[in-house]
């Protein structure tokens, strides 16, 4: 048995009602006008063409109501109401969600609805939560909400934090790998997630840590200065190391010179290098006696107390002596040290620079001990002193067994 018509039998009797229609409305109309259907333009048979008082569009009415409509509803939202002939909005008919009908089903839905055999269905109504949908499922759900297969579920991490993975409206039931769950809160494993020594923390740092630790980062690394404020590196029972000018000894930093006197830098046995004014001699600091001048060989902690050769103490101070400033050969000077005074024994004659020069250079045969510019003024041994044979009066050293000049 058949139980109903395929879409092209539908297709084909619409257009055969169309077609008889449009044939038999002029028919139809001029029976009205001829009074067939009761007489003149109104018939007491209840059928008229004459509905002005329905709408000037209406051709055609039975008994107070339209029964053809000449009217097109152009307006979206609208639809074509035959008996009264009037374009009526779609949500009068079919409910505030329909946005576009004809006059027997609505077409459209707004979001937040669907539509079901020419009707619009609220979404929340076979989904909860849902803000726009099909028949089959939810698109989107409302704040706080997510799809899941179609469905809207909590969205934990929006109703308690982050962290949380399983839950519903009330309760956080499941958190991330290294979170504990505390009440509806996803806390933190501190020591998993930061280290051991971490006891209290945030999702992101470190805040806290055991005794005897401090936080370096998100780190917590022992604390040294529980050791001393020199303690530079440490395990959480000992120093390691210290900084500088400081020695680990038996387990504490130690002050180098506390240690070695007067000693800047060291380990526990030894100075490596000495305070300012002090320089090591083996492992000791003594007193750079430079410091008082290039020239001061031995001193104490505040004073030169001698000077290198041809220097002499003046005041505290090295200055030049004699020797270096006119040679070896210069025994005095005076005061202001511009010429020299006396020389020793085989110098003499000042030249120029005020320097001694040797008396050698007036011997012919003996030893001159001691001269003058002019010349020898005293022989060594068994010589005598002359005039030179070109009448100069310079006087020489000669032998006195030859008597004769070199």
């Amino acid at each position: 048995m058949k139980k109903g018509f395929s879409l092209i039998e539908l297709l084909i009797s619409l257009i055969v009602i169309s077609c008889i229609t449009a044939a038999f409305t002029p028919i139809i109309t001029k029976k009205f006008s001829s009074g067939v259907f009761g007489g003149g333009s109104s018939g007491s048979n209840g059928w008229s063409d004459d509905c002005k008082d329905i709408s000037s569009d209406c051709k055609l009415c039975f008994k107070g109501e339209c029964v053809m409509c000449n009217l097109d509803c152009t307006i979206d939202g609208q639809y074509k109401d035959t008996p009264s002939c009037k374009c009526l909005p779609c949500t009068d008919k079919f409910g505030s969600n329909c946005t576009k009908c004809e006059s027997d089903k609505c077409e459209s839905c707004l979001d937040g609805s669907y539509l079901d055999n020419g009707n619009c269905v609220d979404c929340k109504s076979k989904f909860e939560h849902c803000t726009k949908c099909d028949k089959n499922e939810c698109k989107t759900c409302e704040t706080n909400y997510k799809l899941d297969n179609g469905k809207c579920v909590p969205d934990c991490t929006k109703f308690f934090n982050e962290n949380c993975t399983s839950c519903d409206e009330l309760t956080c039931k499941t958190c991330k790998p290294n979170y504990d769950l505390v009440g509806n809160d996803c806390i933190a494993n501190c020591p998993i997630k930061f280290g051991e020594n971490c006891i209290s923390c945030t999702t992101t740092a470190c805040t806290g840590c055991k005794s005897g630790y401090k936080l370096s980062g998100n780190n917590c690394v022992a604390d040294c200065s529980r050791f001393s404020s020199s303690c530079t590196s440490c395990t959480i029972s000992a120093c390691t190391a210290c900084k500088s000018g400081y020695a680990l000894k038996n387990g504490v930093c130690t002050s180098c010179s506390s240690l070695f006197a007067n000693c800047s830098t060291c380990s526990a046995t030894k100075c490596n290098s000495c305070k300012s004014g002090y320089k090591l001699s083996g492992s000791s600091c003594v007193v750079n006696c430079a410091k008082f001048g290039y020239y001061c060989s031995t001193c104490t902690a505040t004073a030169c107390t001698s000077c290198s050769n041809y220097y002499t103490l003046k005041g505290g101070v090295c200055v030049e002596s004699c020797q270096s400033k006119y040679g070896a050969a210069c025994e005095t000077c005076f005061d202001d040290m511009d010429y020299c005074a006396l020389c020793s024994s085989g110098y003499g004659v000042l030249d120029s620079t005020g320097k001694c020069k040797s008396c050698s250079i007036f011997n012919k045969g003996g030893v001159c001990t001691y001269c003058e510019e002019r010349g020898c003024s005293a022989c060594h041994g068994n010589t005598s002193t002359q005039m030179d044979s070109n009448g100069q009066y310079k006087v020489y050293c000669v032998s006195s067994s030859t008597n004769t000049w070199w």
